[in-house]
């Protein structure tokens, strides 16, 4: 098989397009920057479907039963007092099925009538409440004013080399998560709650840690990590090790030791040490 990276590049000129095929690819690229334009308006949408319960009511019912909005906003935790929230949550739902967030259909009687049902995407933003993880809390921290207020100074980073986050609030991450105990509680749901998620799959694949005696997690949050680890190798005496701002928010868990302090000026000793390290920027 020839590879085409090994063909020298044609220096015959690209073929014209037609008047048609011209029309096309400019109807095109303008439906593009049109939907550049109201980005926000999906994970804005999103955002207002976790907070309003929409995700977990939808996900509740059995496999193969279909939701009307009108059926929804009856099963919320919070019911609206606005009698068009119907109507108004209909758009919004639509749109999470565009994104393949929520899949619809047409009622068989009203045929005006939309009825809904979960993608299989939505299992990884329940809130379930039983320790399996879920990764909404993060979705919406994400989208939190303080987070938000941050993505406003990415401009300044590029050009004057600012901390985004001491430019929004005029302190370090950490050190508002130690000030503003809210937030700090909402950043440790969040990485506890996707850590999880993440962990589990870890310790069904991954068997290293079976002759591992001492471990520390460097940056360990509230301990969630190390947790799980322990409660399947309970023989590991493990070391949460992070900031005092974060350890003070962290829980008790059998085998581990809550440590706080500096990476950058000392870690504890162990024979493994653990880090998470993220690939998304």
């Amino acid at each position: 098989m020839a590879n085409h990276l090994q063909e020298p590049l044609s220096t015959s000129p690209k073929p014209s397009l037609t008047k048609e095929e011209q029309q096309l690819e400019e109807e095109t690229v303008s439906l593009q920057a049109q939907s550049l334009v109201n980005t926000m308006a999906f994970p804005m949408v999103l955002k207002a479907a976790l907070e309003l319960g929409v995700i977990d009511t939808i996900s509740a019912v059995d496999e193969g039963v279909w939701l009307s909005p009108s059926e929804i906003v009856l099963r919320l935790p919070i019911k609206p007092t606005n009698l068009e929230a119907p109507v108004l949550l209909d758009r919004m739902l639509i749109l999470l099925a565009s994104h393949s967030i929520l899949k619809y259909r047409m009622h068989e009687t009203r045929k005006t009538e939309r009825e809904y049902a979960a993608e299989p995407v939505c299992k990884f933003f329940l809130n379930r409440g039983d320790g399996s993880g879920s990764l909404a809390s993060l979705f919406l921290i994400n989208l939190s004013e303080v987070y938000f207020k941050t993505w406003t100074n990415l401009k300044d980073v590029i050009l004057e080399g600012n901390d985004a986050f001491s430019a929004a609030h005029g302190m370090k991450l950490f050190d508002y998560i130690g000030s503003n105990k809210p937030f700090g509680e909402m950043f440790s749901k969040s990485m506890s709650e996707a850590s999880t998620l993440t962990m589990k799959k870890v310790l069904e694949a991954y068997k290293g840690f079976k002759d591992v005696n001492t471990l520390v997690d460097v940056g360990g949050g509230i301990g969630t990590v190390l947790g799980l680890v322990t409660s399947k190798y309970p023989h590991i005496k493990g070391i949460n090790f992070d900031l005092p701002s974060v350890v003070a928010y962290a829980p008790l868990y059998p085998g581990v030791k809550h440590v706080s302090g500096d990476m950058f000026t000392e870690i504890p000793k162990a024979d493994a040490i653990l880090m998470k390290v993220s690939s998304s920027i």
